[in-house]
């Protein structure tokens, strides 16, 4: 599919290339634009020498797993203490929201808790079960080298419900605590219920962090070496630009902002892997090895990043798969 765009799409404008003048780039995509060529979707950017691109269905794939949970339950409500176990579940969406500057995601976890509890407040014993539906947010961004996260949010509705009050001493003597504790639990339930509200939002609030900022470590991790490539793009008279779409971020080299812009250029969609555009100065890569064309015809910056990374380079491992398109470099970059 990758391929047959590229054949199909004249002009190719989502591109990493060497720093050169300007009037030289936009030449050179002249030269290679056909007549009267509509692009499938357009957007309005500023020259950039360097892009990668991440795409939305890879962070996902990290992210967007359903969340469960079971603790134990140990808490004071009202003077009574209560012990149990509470189980958390919940549905994970993970979207990104459109930016001309910077990349912005949300997490939005919907799910319930479930927790059974018995409390003893004297004399008295109480069973009850807590029903809580739930919808947590967990933002996180994208720095220019790595994801972070931002702390969650929760709104929950709680249904506390008592199924059995008892007692601990025999006879005439029980039966008046359990009385007197059936009453006092009828007028304190609305009480009671909105601190099981409470802590039960709290609880989530940290669980679901722990959770996902550990999501976010281990996907960082995954996507170190791809992502490191960053670290070498040349810097002379530029800075980084990050935007984000509904399919994925991108991270351009610039040396103006895009809404300073007024240029007018086709978009191909991101892939499922994280793409890397170079312009190549020689389409003769017939029989030549992927690891001695990259070292010996890449630009410095680009060739020092697989230098310190070989193992993109090794044929059997196909991290690293590269296509051509009249003079452009195409590196897909699979973790």
């Amino acid at each position: 599919m990758f391929t047959t765009a590229l054949k199909t799409i004249p002009i190719l404008t989502l591109v990493l290339v060497t720093i050169v003048p300007t009037k030289t780039l936009w030449a050179v995509l002249a030269e290679t634009t056909p007549p009267n060529s509509k692009p499938q979707s357009e957007y309005k950017h500023e020259q950039f020498p360097v892009l990668l691109r991440i795409p939305l269905a890879l962070i996902a794939k990290s992210i967007d797993r359903d969340f469960q949970h079971s603790e134990a339950v140990q808490q004071e409500i009202l003077g009574t203490n209560s012990t149990g176990t509470a189980h958390c579940q919940g549905t994970v969406k993970c979207v990104i929201k459109e930016k001309s500057e910077g990349a912005a995601f949300f997490c939005r976890i919907s799910g319930t808790v479930q927790s059974e509890t018995c409390g003893t407040n004297g004399p008295a014993t109480i069973q009850s079960r807590a029903d809580t539906s739930y919808v947590a947010h967990k933002p996180f961004f994208f720095d220019g080298l790595q994801f972070k996260s931002i702390p969650t949010t929760v709104v929950s509705r709680t249904q506390l419900t008592i199924t059995g009050v008892g007692s601990t001493l025999p006879l005439l003597r029980g039966r008046i605590v359990r009385r007197v504790a059936t009453q006092r639990a009828q007028q304190s339930h609305s009480h009671a219920e909105a601190i099981t509200q409470t802590i039960t939002e709290r609880e989530l609030c940290q669980q679901i962090n722990a959770e996902f900022d550990a999501r976010i470590s281990e996907m960082n991790q995954k996507l170190a070496t791809s992502l490191s490539v960053i670290k070498h793009f040349p810097s002379a008279g530029s800075r980084l630009h990050i935007r984000s779409f509904p399919d994925g971020v991108e991270i351009c080299l610039g040396t103006e902002s895009s809404s300073n812009s007024n240029r007018v250029e086709p978009r191909t969609p991101i892939g499922d892997s994280i793409e890397l555009w170079v312009q190549s100065k020689s389409d003769l890569i017939a029989g030549m090895p992927m690891a001695e064309f990259l070292l010996s015809t890449a630009p410095t910056w680009l060739a020092t990043y697989l230098a310190l990374n070989p193992t993109l380079l090794q044929p059997h491992d196909k991290k690293l798969i590269l296509e051509t398109h009249r003079g452009w470099l195409v590196l897909r970059l699979n973790e």
